[in-house]
């Protein structure tokens, strides 16, 4: 799990706390596009590519959701059939091709492994409170990495926020208190030493 500063693709307000995040590979073949899932005390921030066939980036997802907005997290594998199914159609179509235009066969053999590749993904889903959710999807080589953030993310958005508000305003009185007190007790020596002079 990375800290803020290497999740430099997201900005975080100055008051944010607990910030947590990573980057993750959304496919086995295209191993260097990646998705970044960052969360804070307040937020859960995650950027993810889009691809046509699995295979050729086309720019990308960005979502923010507010940690109240967050009723549960999720983790789960999926078998993806559209894909496994997409896969095998374009390898036959590859069969069939490499013996008029080798190119063009390999061109589509690449297709075809990139949905084969990826007809098994790992999903994290962020719930809200109507049942819907905000799902990303991963490469199934990340399942631990992506359970382990999905835990930390789950203790934040369970952690009691009104507990922690009132912690801090209660810190915030005490540091109030105390400064008062030292500033009643100063003016107190200046004036004892104003009398004895």
């Amino acid at each position: 799990m990375q800290n803020q500063e290497t999740m430099t693709e997201f900005t975080f307000a100055p008051g944010e706390k607990n910030i947590i995040g990573d980057r993750f590979s959304p496919s086995i073949i295209l191993f260097w596009l990646k998705t970044s899932i960052a969360a804070s005390a307040t937020r859960i921030q995650y950027r993810s590519p889009n691809t046509l066939f699995g295979l050729i980036p086309l720019g990308s997802n960005t979502k923010t959701i507010p940690l109240r907005n967050v009723a549960g997290v999720e983790t789960d594998s999926k078998m993806n059939v559209g894909s496994l199914v997409w896969g095998v159609v374009w390898l036959f179509a590859a069969l069939c091709t490499f013996g008029s235009s080798a190119v063009a066969g390999l061109i589509l053999l690449l297709i075809a492994a990139a949905n084969l590749a990826n007809a098994m993904s790992m999903r994290l889903t962020f719930r809200d409170p109507s049942g819907g959710g905000n799902i990303i999807t991963v490469s199934i080589l990340e399942k631990d990495k992506l359970t382990q953030l999905a835990r930390e993310i789950e203790k934040l958005v369970f952690a009691d926020a009104d507990q922690l508000r009132h912690e801090e305003s209660m810190d915030m009185a005490q540091k109030q208190y105390t400064a008062q007190t030292n500033s009643v007790l100063i003016q107190q020596q200046m004036l004892a030493n104003q009398q004895q002079s």
